[in-house]
């Protein structure tokens, strides 16, 4: 995962976190949805991008070859 994509990340976790408690203090049910759907988008694209550093590693490591890992990475973007 590079820099910008963990600073895009944070960003939207923040942005996430800030929505959901608006919601919080001003009875909004929306937006605290909205702030925990955001949230649960930021940490589900971070485990995709882990899983894929974790199966560049293995190939490096010659555990798995460049086929396998593409295979895995397309079947983790579907």
């Amino acid at each position: 995962m590079g820099f910008d994509e963990k600073i895009h990340n944070m960003s939207q976790r923040v942005a996430g976190r800030a929505e959901e408690v608006a919601g919080k203090v001003t009875h909004n049910e929306r937006w605290e949805r909205e702030g925990r759907a955001r949230v649960a988008a930021v940490d589900e694209d971070e485990a995709r991008q882990r899983a894929k550093d974790v199966a560049k590693a293995q190939e490096a490591t010659g555990h798995i070859s460049h086929d396998e890992r593409l295979r895995l990475e397309r079947r983790d973007d579907a």
